[in-house]
């Protein structure tokens, strides 16, 4: 169903299916009662903006999903980095990832990471570290899109603000032409000229 006053100039949402129509028209409408757009510009700017600012939602959603994601992996690496002298790869990988795997989910195997980590003087931040250390690349990434993206909202903003200023310049200008009857159409001259001609 179209918005109130919706122009098909304005491009359609940019949604993935996973995402929500009324948290981005909750979002744009938070916009709209901030910015107050006067006219189709500046509801162009207001759509690019909630665009972005959306966008960059969602950039930000995605980098902490896939830390999450990591730190399974991550323990697993730690814990045959951390492995006891002597210990097989191998051995030490298959430990690791039935250990990994029951930190999710297991009281008693969270109780036995603390402890493994505790004799080396780490604690659970170390598989924090661990995954970003595994995604730098990725993380960088996403930082540089997030980057982009807040550089091209405050652009926008900025446009808005110029746009308003640069049409309350001409609307001056014209007020003033108006006032100092530059420009007017003089009536009561052309009245006089048009019965002179009579």
């Amino acid at each position: 169903m179209r918005r109130r006053n919706e122009l098909t100039l304005l491009p359609k949402s940019p949604l993935l299916i996973t995402e929500s129509a009324e948290e981005f028209d909750a979002l744009r409408d938070a916009f709209e009662q901030e910015i107050k757009p006067r006219d189709i510009i500046e509801r162009m700017y207001v759509h690019d903006i909630c665009s972005i600012v959306w966008e960059i939602l969602r950039l930000r959603r995605c980098k902490v999903v896939i830390i999450n994601s990591a730190f399974r992996s991550a323990l697993e690496d730690l814990f045959v980095e951390l492995r006891q002298p002597g210990q097989q790869d191998f051995d030490a990988r298959h430990e690791a990832r039935k250990l990994a795997h029951a930190w999710f989910t297991d009281k008693e195997a969270k109780k036995e990471v603390s402890e493994i980590l505790s004799k080396f003087e780490l604690d659970e931040s170390a598989i924090e570290a661990q995954a970003f250390r595994k995604l730098s690349s990725e993380l960088e990434l996403l930082d540089r899109m997030l980057t982009s993206l807040e550089s091209r909202r405050d652009k926008a903003l900025c446009c808005v603000a110029e746009y308003r200023a640069s049409l309350a310049h001409q609307l001056r200008e014209s007020a003033d032409r108006v006032i100092d009857g530059k420009g007017v159409l003089r009536l009561e001259g052309a009245a006089s000229k048009r019965s002179t001609a009579a």
